[in-house]
């Protein structure tokens, strides 16, 4: 089944697994796969085991492929460049901040150059988040703008979205919400290289801990890709000497997150191929049910929700899919996290009013 293939070509790209994968795709084959992988924004990695593998495909789909390998290449690269300029404006101008997500986990993959690349991400404390915006302004000529998101400003530069968040994430709850702030205020940073230049982000454990906190916000709202979870799987990899797995599940108890990560670490274990010590917690059935339930959700919503929809992305339809598909999730998965998913859905239920 082309699905089965999808996820070892997946777990070949990430470990080098030896994977029982066929010497021939057939032209119709090869399409659904490449559409499932665009869906899931994991092109770069499934067209890399394809060459890795020498699978043959038709020349159409072979053109294809090599193009579009190079278009996520050239796109990290020029994102790269992104990073590295943002992080000599901010340190010249003496602004303690983090760059988190994005490439800062593209460097943990065996290639970098292989993963998807979106926005460019970064965190500044509220006291010099004004500064930061102020200094982008004068010294790019670019006015960062605040849309409907209530965590962060975004503007783009050469080429390249940047989000500046003043808030990492929202946890629909007081205690939730303190919680996570003083882990952030608190927290010691490292650093890791992009492009031979020191970049400064969140500790591993805490980062670990985000990445988690942000991949199960859009699962619950509309949806999220796989690449969200070949994202933890890497790090939870390649940072596992450097994670404090009991202090990590310590604050997922405290947030009550951590029947929703075993959930989500399913699909990390049992599809992508990490291994179960490395995720921090033994599975369950329980766990695996859910887990199924999540990758229902993963594969049909593909990244961020975009793909299964009936009613475009405007308008009062869309309005009406997206609140049922909200709904949805929450009945799906209030049991993982029944404060935060309560939380949240109050939260969406007072700002579509």
């Amino acid at each position: 089944m082309t699905i089965d293939l999808f996820f070892a070509l997946i777990r070949d790209a990430l470990w080098g697994s030896t994977e029982d994968i066929p010497l021939e795709l057939p032209k119709q084959e090869t399409g659904i796969l490449f559409s499932i992988a665009e869906q899931q924004s994991v092109c770069g990695l499934v067209i890399e085991a394809l060459i890795h593998n020498n699978i043959k495909m038709s020349q159409q789909w072979v053109f294809k492929a090599i193009s579009l390998l190079e278009q996520i290449k050239q796109q990290n690269k020029i994102i790269n460049e992104g990073v590295v300029k943002l992080d000599r404006l901010m340190n010249e101008a003496g602004i303690n901040y983090t760059i988190v997500k994005g490439q800062v986990l593209a460097s943990y993959y065996p290639n970098s150059l292989l993963r998807q690349p979106g926005d460019v991400d970064y965190y500044c404390g509220n006291s010099v988040f004004d500064r930061a915006l102020k200094v982008i302004k004068e010294q790019w000529g670019v006015t960062p703008e605040r849309d409907g998101a209530e965590k962060h400003y975004h503007f783009n530069y050469n080429g390249v979205t940047f989000e500046g968040h003043f808030k990492l994430v929202e946890l629909y709850g007081r205690k939730r919400n303190e919680c996570f702030k003083d882990l952030i205020d608190c927290d010691i940073s490292t650093e890791v290289d992009i492009d031979g230049h020191p970049i400064k982000t969140l500790s591993p454990t805490i980062h670990v801990l985000y990445v988690f906190l942000h991949l199960y916000n859009h699962l619950l709202k509309l949806g999220i890709g796989l690449r969200q979870f070949c994202d933890l799987a890497v790090m939870l990899h390649c940072c596992k000497g450097q994670i404090n797995i009991d202090v990590m599940n310590e604050y997922l108890h405290a947030l009550g997150m951590e029947k929703a990560y075993r959930a989500c670490g399913c699909i990390l274990v049992d599809y992508i191929g990490l291994k179960e010590v490395e995720l921090g917690y033994t599975l369950t059935n329980t766990d695996r049910r859910y887990g199924k339930r999540v990758l229902n959700v993963v594969m049909f919503r593909g990244n961020m929700g975009h793909y299964n929809k009936l009613s475009g992305f405007n308008g009062w339809m869309h309005k009406v899919e997206t609140t049922g598909i909200k709904l949805s999730h929450f009945v799906k998965f209030v049991l993982l996290a029944p404060g935060y998913s309560c939380g949240w859905l109050w939260h969406e239920f007072r700002r579509n009013l």
